[in-house]
């Protein structure tokens, strides 16, 4: 590399080290925002997708292969690790995990509530609400029921986040005439309309539509006793589904008591155009979705949607989250009218799976006539799918070559493969600026990721599980002890490693990986909340694995080199951090209440400088700090290594002060140099020749 592109790599990489300190301001034309929530998602399935899909193979070992980065949630290019507590309890439930991203620091309240203040009794607004109020089209996606606690949390209010009923009720209402309206539908008196019981449209909600409605959860608007035209499934011209046994697919019956038919009033009175398969959904005329136009309801299932793996083997007229994800981009960018989109997309079943214990748990005979969960992690899947384990006995069959893991990392994919969607759109610069965030509400099932099965059990303990590669030996055994390297043998190395051996192929045009074989190198997995642990291993029906406190990871990108990396620089964040990121993201005026705490804590310091920039022998620092304080300066390598302390807590006066940084001993490369003060943090890039 020559001077002049050292000095253009230094420019750049000194306007990427803008202040990470108070939220940078952006104007609201034609902004987006995609906030990605993989319910239950900790670190180690991501791990495990990414293994299944060939990391640590040839091209994808080292951060400088092309195909390194296998995962579009790897692509997300800053990072931080957040807490997940709710305000009554150290584990959060998935309610106020969401309330938090969906109403920023207002949102952390007690568990089970949805966007409420449980001690006053009041909604709180959510950013959805408050984008929509300011011109924004929004929209949410799941894997789970629509009325699931994440979904409802940006745009209901409720108690307690089991009443989906009313949840479905406050989605399409949006005034609260057609809320008494939804009730005053129903044909059984009894039912309609109560203020004493049914409470009233929350005042947030008011004047808030959301455009785009898509996940499982029919029975949450389809009567109980009724029948309705809009339980089969069909096709986008109308023609019913068919299974692979040639019967009609139908969502059956839903579970409204009070007999209200809310996809109908849906359609008739609010304007929404209902699908209930993805070939209806990928076949929609988007021209009926500009300003103005219709909105989107899809419902695919009564419950859940499927899970991935079963999708593909038994329901794929059912949308991938993908699907999902790329149509509800697609419209809402009709609807914005150029203004720009609020997305929630959440790959809600990965929690269930780890609830489930999948690929961690069996059933075996108790005393008597019980039954008892027994951890085990290397046996194939119940037949039933991912939730197969709850309702199994010692009898029950198993699947052919598919393993809990499988359910798992095909869940994890299905998830990614929705991001890619989001980092497609942020890609292209004639879609206007857009943020995208990925993160969870909390962690579930302490999943981990134990080893390959290994069908030799070399371990010789009957698992039929290793963890790592064979060790190194010498092909002649007189050499055994010799220190001389020569007739090695490396351990594994023939078979290209110890590593997972999976089998990529494609359904409906996206790749996914299943074990080459029952006996191969398939990924092995466990649970920490599990049936020995939480107490419920007599019970089958009851949840072997729960939450747990793990902190989560969060990813961000955008493509303005504003927002995303502010994440960075600030050490552990709570989950309070993210909503005004996005907010100011949006512009919104109207969401103060989670901005002004940061402006009540003004900039002790700025004006961070490094000079000159690229450096040979040594550089100055300058910073100006707005009140005296204990100032520490530290030098870091481009692996994040620190290289040199410069000054540690050191007492400076208010003013702007000058240190000299020798640096000739440093090898040449990338540095940065964090100045702190105060628990504010400023950083600055610059390159040793």
């Amino acid at each position: 590399m020559n001077v002049n592109s050292l000095l253009l790599s230094a420019t750049c990489l000194a306007a990427l080290g803008a202040p990470a300190v108070g939220w940078a301001q952006a104007s609201a034309s034609n902004r987006n925002v995609i906030m990605y929530i993989g319910d239950g998602f900790g670190l180690a399935p991501k791990t495990a997708a990414r293994m299944a899909m060939g990391q640590g193979r040839d091209g994808k070992r080292y951060a400088t292969d092309v195909n390194f980065q296998v995962l579009a949630l790897d692509k997300l290019k800053y990072n931080a690790t957040v807490t997940t507590h709710s305000l009554n309890s150290w584990i959060t439930d998935s309610a106020p995990g969401a309330s938090v991203y969906a109403c920023g620091k207002r949102g952390k309240q007690d568990n089970e509530v949805i966007s409420m203040d449980a001690s006053t009794s009041q909604p709180i607004e959510t950013i959805l609400e408050a984008a929509k109020k300011q011109g924004y089209a929004v929209g949410l996606v799941t894997t789970t029921r629509i009325t699931h606690a994440t979904p409802a949390a940006f745009a209901t209010h409720i108690w307690f986040r089991d009443l989906e009923d009313y949840i479905a009720s406050q989605f399409i209402a949006s005034t609260e005439s057609e809320y008494e309206a939804i009730y005053n539908s129903s044909p059984t008196a009894s039912y309609r309309y109560s203020a004493t019981r049914d409470w009233q449209l929350p005042a947030p909600k008011v004047g808030v539509d959301v455009d785009v409605l898509l996940g499982g959860g029919s029975r949450q608007f389809l009567p109980k006793n009724v029948a309705s035209p809009y339980e089969a499934i069909v096709n986008a011209t109308g023609q019913p589904i068919t299974n692979a046994a040639g019967a009609a697919v139908t969502l059956g019956r839903g579970k409204r008591v009070d007999d209200v038919d809310l996809v109908d009033f849906a359609v008739k009175q609010r304007g929404y155009k209902f699908v209930n398969s993805r070939d209806a959904l990928l076949g929609l005329d988007l021209t009926q979705f500009g300003p103005g136009g219709k909105k989107l309801l899809g419902l695919f299932n009564a419950s859940h949607n499927n899970y991935e793996q079963d999708r593909q083997t038994d329901a794929p007229w059912e949308p991938s989250l993908a699907d999902m994800t790329r149509v509800a981009i697609q419209v809402l960018q009709a609807k914005s009218n150029g203004k720009g989109f609020f997305l929630l997309v959440e790959g809600g079943r990965i929690d269930h799976l780890a609830h489930a214990n999948s690929g961690g748990i069996s059933v075996v005979a108790g005393s008597g006539s019980t039954n008892q969960y027994v951890v085990d992690a290397d046996k194939p899947s119940y037949v039933g799918g991912g939730e197969g384990v709850y309702a199994a006995t010692p009898s029950t069959a198993r699947q052919a070559n598919v393993y809990g893991s499988d359910y798992m990392i095909k869940e994890v994919l299905s998830f990614d493969y929705a991001v890619g969607e989001g980092r497609n759109f942020l890609n292209n610069s004639g879609n206007g600026k857009t943020l995208i965030f990925s993160s969870s509400d909390h962690e579930c099932g302490g999943f981990a990721v134990t080893g390959l099965h290994d069908e030799a059990d070399a371990q010789r303990n009957g698992t039929k599980i290793r963890t790592y590669a064979g060790q190194i030996t010498k092909s002649a055994v007189a050499e055994a002890g010799y220190a001389t390297p020569t007739n090695l043998v490396r351990g594994d190395g023939g078979n290209n490693g110890w590593f997972p051996d999976y089998t990529i192929s494609s359904f409906q045009g996206r790749d996914y990986p299943s074990p080459t074989s029952a006996t191969g190198r398939r990924i092995v997995v466990a649970y920490a909340s599990n049936p020995n642990t939480n107490g419920s291993g007599g019970a089958a029906g009851s949840t072997p694995g729960n939450h747990t406190p793990q902190d989560i990871w969060i990813g961000a990108e955008d493509n303005t080199g504003t927002h995303a990396q502010q994440l960075t620089g600030r050490g552990l964040l709570d989950n309070t951090s993210v909503t005004p990121l996005m907010a100011d993201f949006l512009s919104l005026s109207q969401y103060a209440t989670t901005l002004s705490a940061r402006a009540a804590n003004p900039e002790i310091m700025s004006g961070l400088q490094l000079s000159p920039v690229p450096f040979q022998q040594q550089f100055d620092l300058s910073f100006t700090l707005a009140t005296a304080g204990p100032v520490s300066v530290l030098l870091y390598d481009q692996t994040g290594r620190k290289v040199a302390s410069v000054v540690e807590a050191k007492a400076y006066p208010a003013g702007t002060h000058t240190l000299t940084v020798p640096a000739a001993t440093l090898v040449p490369g990338l540095y940065i140099a964090n100045v702190e003060v105060g628990g504010q943090v400023l950083s600055r890039k610059t390159i040793k020749l």
